[in-house]
């Protein structure tokens, strides 16, 4: 079989198809969890931050405005590529169709990049707006401090301290601001420690005595399949729904499906291969110190 017109569409056709299922039935966490953004116009945006968060207050005298703070996070795309080469042969012996789920799969990690991109800004945030570690204990805003961050490891009664140091942050006029956690992310070493303390009806105290559970669905538990190695003792608190939250996912080109198979294109005149290929432009980032906090250590 010759690379004709027809076995060329009906291979663009069909592979485009599978590289499009296997994006939308991708399982992600960063679709429930981040901001997304995009915009293919440029490549990098910034997001101010208010010092003052947003709040009503009672209308008495002049208005006191709140200004954007002089520093603004700024997000850069990062380039990103798959490209796999298929003999020239196959096509020409009507085998090309076994190469479906492989384009399939490129279709899977081109969705799956943003989950990527999503755990590296959860784990390892560069140094905050304010010069400091992101997940640091000793932040301030205005008299307030914000400590997002314990050694400690996931137990029972650490989830709960932790859970109460979170939601008590203050803002930058010593007014609470809105900090209630709603998720618990861990991996898949730490699951059935979680699923104890949020699941369980009841939990033994030091003295071996059963109480009803406080922490019962207190949060929603995700378990992200990236957080191993030595990343696996890590576990997050932090308030991902609402107007704001913690971490933005930058997505200015998804992935698509590029197939070089023509008889003139380079790769198939002089190699006798048909390249596919996926870019995507995007990166990811951690916004807001209040919103987010680190339990645990690196795994030895």
């Amino acid at each position: 079989m010759e690379l004709n017109h027809e076995t060329l569409s009906a291979m663009r056709t069909s592979f485009n198809l599978k590289f499009k299922q296997a994006v939308e039935g991708a399982e992600t966490i960063y679709r429930e969890l981040a901001d997304i953004e995009g915009d293919p116009k440029h490549t990098a945006m910034e997001i101010p931050f208010l010092d003052a968060f947003a709040g009503m207050r009672e209308w008495l005298g002049p208005r006191q405005i709140k200004n954007l703070a002089t520093h603004k996070i700024r997000l850069v795309e990062r380039p990103w590529e798959d490209t796999v080469a298929i003999p020239v042969r196959d096509v020409e012996t009507d085998n090309w169709g076994v190469y479906g789920t492989l384009v399939a799969a490129m279709g899977e990690a081109g969705e799956q990049l943003w989950d990527t991109l999503f755990t590296e800004a959860l784990v390892n945030p560069p140094n905050w707006i304010d010069g400091a570690a992101f997940y640091s204990s000793s932040r301030k805003y205005g008299p307030s401090t914000i400590n997002n961050v314990t050694t400690n490891a996931l137990t029972f009664a650490n989830f709960g301290s932790f859970f109460t140091q979170m939601y008590s942050f203050r803002g930058h006029n010593g007014q609470p601001v809105n900090t209630r956690p709603t998720h618990l992310i861990v991996g898949p070493s730490l699951e059935d420690t979680a699923r104890e303390i949020l699941y369980s009806d009841t939990y033994r105290d030091s003295s071996d005595q059963e109480f009803a559970n406080p922490h019962k669905d207190k949060v929603k538990l995700v378990v992200s399949p990236r957080l191993t190695g030595t990343n696996a003792n890590y576990w997050f608190l932090g308030r991902f729904t609402g107007a704001l939250k913690p971490i933005l996912v930058l997505k200015n080109k998804e992935a698509a499906l590029t197939i070089l198979n023509q008889p003139n294109d380079e790769n198939v005149f002089m190699d006798g291969r048909i390249l596919f290929g996926a870019e995507a432009y995007g990166n990811a980032a951690a916004l807001f110190p209040h919103l987010l906090g680190r339990g645990g250590t690196t795994a030895g």
